[in-house]
This record gives structure tokens, C-alpha cells and sequence, in this order.
């Protein structure tokens, strides 16, 4: 075995940075009861069942579907959720599946987006072009509806293989199915149909107690819609926020980016109107927005930040589907950031990029240990690095490795990174700092070409060692650091050395965490 404690120089300048604003500080340290090769005082855990606990549900959310839910209804908790375009991490975005999943979960509101086709008929979509949905470039405005009719939502490329193809629903068949029973955030995306709209509203006696009118505070349509009895929702983009003052009392409610300036949120607040924050993504944006006073979350990734489903521990990546919770760094990507599902493996194309396995997490036991297998598919061919970020305190995105330069971390953990040679380097981020602390390293013993190797990760109160195996060799690193102890991780793919942020293709499958044995407690 090769093993190495020494605090060698890491030298991949920004591969292992933390990005995502406002993310908290991992876990506290905890003291040190012995060295990492004897078992003098090493603690002996309670239950060693499992590393993954059981979340309890957020409060707020009924557990089963209920109703009928009005617009007041919204504001008789603390925090109130809402299914960004159906759930669209979840879920084919804006389709009756999505809308009908995310009712399922209990939630009191959706949002809609409508269009109108050539011919006039209403239609729950987002974009303008059918392009990114569907694969045909068509403008829904110059389209006519039996042309539209025929697509299929195809979210395959966000979602996995996996994700069903689903219709692009009429407006007519959403009033239909919730304007009585739940609240509908509605916006005239193309601002030229608003007439239509509310003509159709029309239909829907009660309409008032349910639908919401939802588009930019600077929009005209907001005073038509005041008008008309509606409460209107307004939202500000980044750069709008600065100006927000001029157009906040245009309307009863006010939208924030859920990344938008802690200052320029509490501002919103403090008028005392509700503010609702999109797109709310990550359990750690949810937090963050809470403890700014937001009342909304305009939410897409309804079972996850909910925290409806019970960490796994293992992948599910044979099944082709993205689980809830595994999120790349850059979730506002319109879907391009999302590795490819390639039979039970996640393959990162030659970009650098990070994939947050939220499924997975949060890792709850004294200690526990973390397995993944990896390859770089195409050999030899190009640069070729991967890691893991762990022991995080949330599920904040991790930055990709930036060319040349390092990146101010947001919160602290640990970086593993991993040669094509299986060569480990293990290092520590610190909050506020752009270079990650060396700790560990250990020389490679050669990996076959296209050949998956095992990596290991071993958290113990008295600190970690990581691990790699092959052919019947392994070779480890361990340090006594015991600075971070929070339950999230992501994998970590791209060129990590000076010349640039990309590199070969690589693959992770395999992944698993389990809790370690009283005896392996003490890493001896």
C-alpha cells in the first residue's frame, strides 16, 4: 500500500473552489481522540444501520393532495411553495403530468405560461420557440395549433432517458383541472394575450380566489389585471432589483431572483407585501431565502426541498432518470449542463462541470464511507482529472474548475482529486479562501486504459483517508483534519491544471455510502 500524510502542494488552482451565494459554513471541528493508526479513545458510534438519515417533511405543505386552495389560503403559513413551471426538475416542464405530480405532493399553486398559437389557441409553454421542449424549431405565435398539437415535450436531455414525452397542454385543459381547487400563478409570457385570458377566466366564476396574475413589475398588464379584481404578482430579474422602488407599488405582490442581493431582497421585505423568490432550486437557496423574510418559493424541485423522499444509499443511475435532489452546478443552464445518462453511468462531456448528488445526502452517521467508481472513456486522448467535494454543509452548487484562476470558496470541505493514473491529492477549502489546503496525497500504482477503478472516501470522527483500487492494487491517503463534517457531496469532472478548465470525457457510476463499523471508526 501507498500511503502519504504529507502536506504536499496541491497545485490545481481553482479546480476544487466552491461557488453559490450565500451558502453557510460547514460543521464545527471536532476534537481529536486519537491518531488515525490506533483506536486509543476512538468513539464508538450508536448505530452504524445506515449513513443516511430520515428528513422530516417541511412544515407548511399538507402531505396529501387537498383543497380547494384560494390566494388567501397562500398566506396562512409561513412559508408558502409553489411548482415552478410544474416542478421542471422533476418533471417534462409545463405539462399536465408536471402540474398533476406537483398537486399530488400537496402543494397549494402552480405556474403557467401561456402562449397563443397562429390560430389562437392558448398553450401552456415557457419559451417562445419549441426548440429547447421539443427538438423542432417552431414559434408558437406563427404555428397553428394542429401543428403544435402534434410535439412532445421532450425533457430528456434534463431529466435522463428516462423522462416521458408529454403533450403541451391548452390553458383550457389546466383551468379545467385546478382553476377551482388550487392557485394558479398565470403570465401572458408574450404580453399580447391577456384579453384571451381573461375572456377564458370568464368561465371560472371563482377565478378571483385562484388565479394570480404573474409577470414583470414594469409590465402595463399589471394595472388591466388590479383592474379586473386579480392579484397581481410582480417580479424583478437581477438587474432590474436596483430599481425596484420605481414599480414595487404597481402591484400586490413582489417577485425576487432566488440569487438576487441580500440587501436588495431585505428591501422587498421590508415593505411589508409578500415576496415570493424564483427559482428555487436547492435546499440551501430555501434556507437562505427564509432567513431573508421571503414568504414564497417559486419551486423547482418540489420532492426534493420538501424533503419528501428519504436520502438513498446508492444511485439510481441505471434507471436513466435524475433523481431528485442530484442537481449540476448551474441549474438555470436551460438544460445544458446536465452530464449525459450513458447505461448506469453519468458522463461528463470533455467541459469541466459538478454535479451535486443531493439524492444521496445529507450523510448522517458518526461515520460513514462514500464509493464511487470512475473511467475516462475515451482513453488517453486529452487532459484527464476528476475529484469529489465532501463533507459540506449544504447542497450549494460547486464551481467547475475556472481557467486559471482560483475561486473564492463559499463554504468549507474537503477535495479529493483524481488523476488518470489513479494519483489521489486531498486537500481542504476554506471558507473565503481560493486555494485549497493540502493534506494527503498519494502516488497512483496505474490504471488500465477505459478501465474503472474504485474511489473511496472514509469520514471518521478522527479523520479521513481516501482510497483507490485496481486490479487487485490500492494505494490511500489519510489525514487527522477534522475541520468539516456535513453531509453533502458532488462529483467533480474537468482539466484541473493551469492550461484550462476542460478535458477528456469522464464517467461515474456505482455510487454508494454505508456507515462505518465501530472497529473502522478509529481508520486503523
Amino acid at each position: 500500500m501507498n500511503t502519504s500524510t504529507a502536506g504536499t502542494a496541491f497545485g490545481r488552482r481553482g479546480f476544487l473552489a466552491l461557488a453559490g451565494q450565500g451558502a453557510l459554513a460547514a460543521g464545527s471541528a471536532l476534537a481529536v481522540g486519537s491518531v488515525l493508526s490506533g483506536c486509543g479513545g476512538c468513539p464508538q458510534p450508536g448505530n452504524t444501520a445506515t449513513a443516511v438519515p430520515t428528513l422530516a417533511p417541511v412544515p407548511d405543505v399538507p402531505l396529501q393532495p387537498g383543497g380547494p386552495y384560494t390566494v388567501k389560503d397562500l398566506l396562512t403559513t409561513k412559508t408558502f411553495y409553489i411548482a415552478h413551471r410544474g416542478s421542471g426538475d422533476n418533471w417534462p416542464e409545463h405539462t399536465m403530468r408536471a402540474y398533476s405530480e406537483s398537486v399530488a405532493l400537496g402543494l397549494k399553486a402552480i405556474e403557467v405560461s401561456v402562449w397563443a398559437s397562429s390560430d389562437g389557441v392558448l398553450l401552456c409553454h415557457h419559451d417562445a420557440s419549441t426548440l429547447r421542449t421539443s427538438g423542432q424549431d417552431l414559434r408558437i405565435p406563427a404555428t397553428p395549433y394542429a401543428d403544435l398539437a402534434r410535439l412532445r415535450v421532450d425533457a430528456r436531455a434534463w431529466l435522463g432517458p428516462a423522462a416521458p414525452l408529454e403533450p403541451m397542454p391548452r390553458l383550457r385543459e389546466v383551468l379545467d383541472a385546478f382553476a377551482r381547487s388550487h392557485v394558479i400563478f398565470l403570465e401572458d409570457k408574450g404580453g399580447t394575450n391577456a384579453d384571451a385570458i381573461f375572456t377564458m377566466l370568464q368561465d371560472y366564476p371563482e377565478s378571483r380566489r385562484h388565479i394570480v396574475w404573474k409577470q414583470p413589475a414594469m409590465s402595463p398588464g399589471h394595472l388591466d389585471a388590479r383592474q379586473r379584481g386579480y392579484t397581481t404578482w410582480g417580479y424583478f430579474t437581477s438587474k432590474d432589483l436596483g430599481s425596484a422602488a420605481q414599480f414595487q407599488d404597481r402591484v400586490d405582490w413582489l417577485g425576487v431572483p432566488t440569487l438576487g442581493a441580500e440587501a436588495q431582497i431585505r428591501q422587498l421585505v421590508a415593505t411589508g407585501r409578500p415576496v415570493i423568490a424564483w427559482e428555487v432550486h436547492r435546499r440551501w437557496e430555501r434556507d437562505r431565502l427564509q432567513r431573508l423574510g421571503v414568504r414564497g418559493m417559486m419551486c423547482s424541485n418540489v420532492p426534493y426541498v420538501l424533503q419528501r423522499l428519504a436520502p438513498a444509499a446508492s444511485d439510481t443511475l441505471g434507471e436513466g432518470s435524475r433523481a431528485a435532489g442530484d442537481l449540476p452546478w448551474d441549474a438555470d443552464s436551460d438544460w445544458s449542463e446536465q452530464p449525459a445518462f450513458v447505461d448506469d453511468a453519468l458522463r461528463f462531456a470533455a467541459a469541466a462541470g459538478s454535479y451535486t448528488v443531493g439524492s444521496m445526502a445529507p450523510l448522517a452517521a458518526p461515520a460513514w464511507r462514500l464509493d464511487v467508481e470512475l473511467r475516462w472513456p475515451e482513453g488517453s486522448s486529452g487532459a484527464r482529472r476528476a475529484g469529489i467535494a465532501f463533507a459540506l454543509g449544504d447542497d450549494s452548487p460547486v464551481a467547475p474548475p475556472a481557467d486559471g484562476a482560483g475561486q473564492v470558496a463559499t463554504q468549507g470541505g474537503y477535495r479529493l482529486d483524481i488523476s488518470a493514473d489513479g494519483s489521489l491529492d486531498l486537500g481542504r477549502t476554506d471558507k473565503g479562501k481560493d486555494q485549497p489546503v493540502s493534506l494527503a496525497s498519494a502516488a497512483g500504482g496505474g490504471v488500465g486504459e477505459r478501465q474503472w477503478f474504485q474511489v473511496r472516501v472514509e469520514m471518521a470522527p478522527v479523520g479521513v483517508r481516501v482510497s483507490t483500487s485496481t486490479g487487485g492494487r490500492n494505494w490511500s491517503a489519510q489525514s487527522n483534519d477534522t475541520a468539516f463534517r456535513g453531509g453533502y457531496f458532488a462529483l467533480l469532472a474537468g482539466n484541473a491544471s493551469s492550461g484550462g478548465g476542460g478535458g477528456a470525457p469522464v464517467e461515474f457510476r456505482k455510487i454508494a455510502v454505508t456507515a462505518l463499523s465501530a472497529q473502522e471508526m478509529c481508520l486503523g
